[in-house]
């Protein structure tokens, strides 16, 4: 018999799973969450945005934080893969998680040499209720029509011609057509 403590908090875990992102079935028997672009994250100038800023483009996103060794490692490489991307339908988001926000943020960019990546906090972890984010860094590919592809955890090689082939493939893109 479940006690009534045990049976509320199960309620409310059950209303909190519910009334998150829409869910979706893949292929694979797996739940992929899928985008609404309801998503409010901030620009490091202070400025507001949203996924829906992004909608009928692919996006790859890279939750990380400025004390988060794994983190600093793969910034380069996933700025490299900017580069590779520029022009094509991917937007490459590295958000922060940092609560101190652009304040601590803004110096590592400058330290690693990777302004050109799109930079976007998240001090109130949103992102990291909304998406189930439980480690750093967590990338997710979110496809054009906002369907989760792909998720990755840890540090990776951004740039490795096995990542950019394994991106093209999700996003059933011609890799030739993406690498330099």
């Amino acid at each position: 018999m479940i006690g009534p403590t045990t049976r509320t908090a199960w309620l409310a875990l059950s209303a909190v799973v519910t009334a998150s992102t829409a869910n979706v079935m893949a292929d694979d028997g797996q739940v992929r969450l899928r985008s609404d672009g309801t998503l409010a994250i901030q620009r490091l100038d202070g400025g507001r945005a949203s996924l829906a800023d992004f909608a009928g483009r692919a996006v790859l996103l890279t939750v990380w934080a400025t004390w988060c060794w794994s983190c600093r490692q793969e910034m380069p490489a996933l700025a490299r893969l900017n580069r590779q991307w520029k022009g094509r339908p991917l937007a490459i988001i590295a958000l922060s998680i940092d609560r101190e926000g652009a304040e601590v943020v803004r110096p590592l960019i400058n330290e690693l040499g990777v302004g050109d990546l799109a930079v976007y906090l998240d001090p109130q972890g949103e992102v990291v209720r909304r998406y189930s984010v439980s480690g750093l860094p967590t990338t997710i590919l979110l496809g054009s029509d906002g369907l989760e592809r792909r998720r990755w955890y840890g540090a990776r090689a951004w740039d490795d011609p096995t990542a950019v082939q394994e991106i093209a493939s999700l996003l059933a893109v011609e890799p030739n057509k993406v690498t330099p």
